[in-house]
């Protein structure tokens, strides 16, 4: 083997124990699942938004993220939530299965929410969540670069365990056209994830969402649809995405997304009719690891179904 061969070989384990100690340290400081699509997502943070589609809703995304860098995260996730209660409450539920490296997280889902009109076109919403977590770290397939390294413990043995844990939210939305959430989807420390201690011992796994937006109409053909989201945690940077969506039609979606540190996202939707909507999004990476990853790529689908009891008269925007 060439010296240069073994400069390759050196350069890449390098590459992936920085990725790998990146994934770390995030999922030390916060357990939650992380989507580009979070605006058309909101069940994922937020219990309170079961129901508020109006309609049964089914929602499902495939994330892959850090193209090119082996063992990198992929998240695939699919979630309903549908009212009842003539309207007043809402109820949902969730699968997501999620895999980095030697990780391995599935986890079920339920949300209940109660509404309250607080105006004549406000809505306010108050929601509990639930979640059973599934996982796995398989510290057998790990190769550190160095017989002690602290970094990855275990060696030769594989973690399993299974969580509870739950969560609350508040939703508000006015007339269809301006919401704001505040959550907290983990109330308990209680993911297996504090057990994995690859980064230290933090020990809170909190992290509260605020998340906001509105629509407004540009022209009778074309629609803007600005929004942000905040995520606070004692032990993590401070993380916001901004976004703006423009809406042509009530066919055509273009977006664009930007978190700080992070990346930067284009975002395309098309109304294939107005219960079915598809969606692509592309991280450019902005992080430590651009210059060794192809960004990331987010596919979404959404569709709103009609019944006997409602019908779908106007498009849900979020």
């Amino acid at each position: 083997m060439t010296s240069e061969e073994n400069k390759n070989i050196k350069m890449k384990k390098i590459i992936y124990t920085t990725a790998f100690l990146l994934f770390g340290l995030s999922l030390t400081a916060q357990n939650d699942v992380q989507y580009t699509h979070y605006v058309f997502n909101k069940l994922a943070y937020n219990p309170a938004y079961a129901g508020s589609g109006g309609v049964p809703v089914i929602t499902a995304i495939y994330r892959n993220q850090w193209l090119g860098l082996e063992n990198a995260p992929t998240t695939g996730t699919i979630n309903y939530h549908t009212p009842i209660q003539c309207g007043r409450g809402g109820i949902g539920f969730g699968f997501t299965a999620d895999k980095a490296a030697i990780f391995n997280s599935n986890r079920l889902d339920g949300a209940y929410s109660y509404k309250f009109n607080v105006s004549e076109k406000g809505l306010l919403s108050l929601g509990l969540g639930a979640q059973l977590e599934f996982g796995r770290a398989d510290y057998r397939s790990t190769n550190p670069l160095d017989a002690g390294d602290q970094t990855i413990f275990g060696a030769n043995e594989e973690y399993n365990k299974t969580r509870l844990n739950f969560g609350a939210g508040i939703y508000y939305e006015h007339n269809n056209n301006f919401y704001v959430g505040l959550s907290v989807p983990q109330l308990l420390n209680t993911s297996y994830f504090q057990d994995v201690n690859i980064s230290g011992d933090i020990g809170d796994f909190h992290t509260y969402y605020l998340m906001t937006g509105f629509i407004a109409d540009l022209s009778s053909n074309v629609k803007l649809m600005p929004g942000a989201m905040i995520s606070y945690h004692n032990n993590a940077p401070f993380e916001l995405d901004v976004n703006a969506n423009l809406i042509f039609m009530d066919k055509f979606w273009l977006g664009l997304n930007y978190r700080i540190g992070d990346a930067i996202s284009g975002l395309v939707q098309y109304q294939l009719s107005k219960q079915l909507r598809a969606g692509f999004a592309y991280d450019f990476t902005t992080s430590e690891l651009k210059n060794h990853s192809n960004g990331t790529i987010e596919f979404l689908l959404t569709y709103a179904f009609s019944n006997f009891s409602s019908k779908i008269s106007n498009l849900r925007y979020f």
